[in-house]
């Protein structure tokens, strides 16, 4: 069983996903280095979250998803390495009394809560962005964060962005110096700053690790992100429901298409941004007096302001021009698809056992998994070489020994042995010449 098990548990729009970026495309080298990175996929730590949180929607999920928290503390419980690395964002909304569930099935191993947070003045639009992303109508200018005491599902609310009340929550039964705050930093420099000040919290020192990795982008400019949530205002059914927005706004039209176009930030409004400061700001003071350990600089949370326009300033011009370029991309995208369902006929008709609906799936699936198979592949054929070079090097050892074995028998057998066995005298001589 492992010994230290870290929760990284948000905040979300905190670099998280950057993170487990590095840990997914480093399992091998980490593993190697005694380190376990928890759940074999993100969907699984999605759907474990959810039960963490009670989450109603597991209800008309596969009853699969009911069992996710289960394995991965299993998964803990069953590693041999020292260390093990479990990171997903929003768990930082669960409740004191979810927090304690938690602990109590991890008894018996040192748990360590990670919490990554950042400048809560860039935080208000990212978390807009988000919600936009699951048919949110309402323009920045007249949105707030929801509050605490929204409860569990307020995922993009300051219950979860706050990391003085994650903190709070998560931090309750355990020693300050196993509650670790790791801040994003705000001024230019190293770009890989932030794992640096993951990985010591952590206690992962692992030579080798791969950092410079693709990037995913999932933010929007702020044309973007106005012409999204126009498009809400004028979607019906059937894109309705969680798991239907988060396929064709979020994952197809949002990540797949507008996140591409465009770049610029996103401003607040004056009272958007009082409100984030005054939590910043309550915020350092609560962190620093509850003694956690600190890596990175608790100034980093201060709320800042781009000096940039609100999405309601966006030009009617501006919005015409992304939405063509946008139509146009989709078109493509619609026939790549189309490409890949007639294929998928031709492939049924030649094979009439396989499903068509199979075949179809197998095109999509390849091309949205391409990146992080190829992540993996790469993982394993530098594993690969690592195995190899270490059987190269058993076997000169074998031949070395295999040499010098003939040469100690040729030493020690007397001349003319026929019987092979190295006789108490031949010992002593060999002894007393050659030690």
């Amino acid at each position: 069983m492992t010994d230290r098990v870290y929760l990284h548990v948000g905040a979300p729009k905190s670099g998280t996903t950057y993170l487990q970026q590095i840990l997914e495309a480093n399992r091998g080298v980490l593993a190697d280095a005694g380190v376990l990175v928890v759940g074999e996929t993100h969907l699984e730590r999605v759907h474990a979250a959810m039960v963490v949180r009670e989450d109603p929607r597991l209800d008309s999920l596969p009853a699969r998803a009911a069992g996710a928290w289960d394995r991965l503390v299993a998964e803990v419980r069953g590693w041999r390495g020292p260390v093990a690395v479990l990171s997903y964002e929003l768990l930082a909304g669960a409740s004191a009394d979810q927090v304690a569930r938690v602990l109590r099935d991890l008894d018996g191993i040192e748990v360590h809560v990670v919490i990554t947070a950042r400048d809560l003045g860039r935080s208000v639009p990212s978390a807009w962005q988000e919600r936009l992303k699951f048919a949110l109508t309402t323009p920045l200018e007249r949105w707030r964060p929801r509050p605490e005491s929204a409860g569990v599902r307020a995922e993009w609310g300051w219950r979860t962005m706050d990391p003085a009340g994650v903190a709070a929550r998560w931090g309750a039964e355990l020693p300050p110096a196993r509650v670790h705050v790791v801040t994003v930093p705000t001024t230019p420099g190293d770009e890989h700053e932030l794992w640096r000040r993951f990985a010591a919290a952590c206690g992962i020192e692992a030579p080798g690790l791969r950092l410079d990795l693709e990037r995913v982008n999932e933010s929007m400019g702020l044309v973007s992100a106005e012409l999204l949530r126009r498009v809400n205002e004028k979607v019906r059914e059937p894109i309705t429901g969680n798991r239907e927005q988060a396929l064709w706004l979020r994952d197809t039209l949002a990540h797949g298409v507008l996140a591409q176009l465009g770049r610029e930030p996103i401003g607040l409004t004056d009272e958007q941004y009082a409100d984030a400061a005054q939590r910043a700001d309550a915020a350092v003071v609560a962190l620093a007096a509850a003694g956690y350990d600190v890596r990175g600089d608790l100034e980093d949370l201060r709320a800042t302001r781009p000096q940039a326009r609100t999405p309601g300033e966006a030009a009617e011009g501006e919005l015409l021009e992304v939405a063509v370029e946008a139509i146009v991309r989709l078109l493509l995208l619609v026939r790549e698809r189309t490409h890949e369902r007639d294929a998928a006929r031709r492939a049924s008709v030649a094979n009439p056992d396989e499903p068509r609906v199979v075949a179809l799936g197998k095109g999509v699936v390849r091309r949205i998994t391409a990146p992080r198979v190829e992540s993996r592949a790469e993982d394993l054929r530098a594993r690969i070489a690592q195995l190899e070079e270490e059987v190269a090097r058993s076997r000169e050892l074998q031949l070395r020994v295999a040499e010098l074995s003939d040469v100690v028998t040729e030493l020690l057998l007397p001349p003319r042995s026929t019987d092979g066995r190295v006789t108490a005298k031949a010992l002593n001589t060999y002894r007393n010449q050659s030690l």
